[in-house]
């Protein structure tokens, strides 16, 4: 896509006006301030909103993608596939918590998993590509 003009003007002035502010010096910033009468406790306090207004909104726009990511990678995997029996399966979850140190599984009121709530992990951490059935030939 071909930019125009005026687009290239602005980014060309936005670069000059970064570098111009990574070459000043923060005494040299806060100089400028009081030059014009500005309150720096005011300032500093409206930047620190602004920035943490653009972090968050950074964050919603990560979350959002990573959601689409996931409701379109989940999507397109079947869940009603084959799985190895429960034996197996077991194996290949003790496997996988021992492999992948990160991936961890709580027990709800410390009580044991049933083979359905096992079942139920395999699927997720296959959907997750934790696990790879076609490895392990199931």
């Amino acid at each position: 896509m071909k930019q125009s003009k005026e687009s290239k003007e602005i980014g060309f002035i936005r670069a000059r006006v970064l570098d111009d502010l990574a070459n000043t010096s923060d005494e040299e910033i806060r100089n400028e301030y009081r030059e014009a009468g500005q309150d720096m406790a005011a300032v500093a306090t409206k930047t620190h909103d602004k920035l943490r207004d653009v972090f968050a909104a950074g964050m919603r726009a990560k979350l959002a993608s990573a959601k689409a990511a996931a409701k379109t990678s989940t999507a397109s995997q079947p869940t009603n596939r084959v799985r190895p029996a429960m034996d197996r399966l077991k194996e290949i979850l003790a496997e996988a918590f021992l492999r992948e140190p990160t991936v961890a599984m709580a027990f709800r009121d410390g009580k044991k998993q049933t083979d359905e709530d096992l079942a139920t992990v395999y699927d997720d951490l296959v959907r997750m590509g934790i696990i790879k059935p076609e490895e392990h030939g199931d």
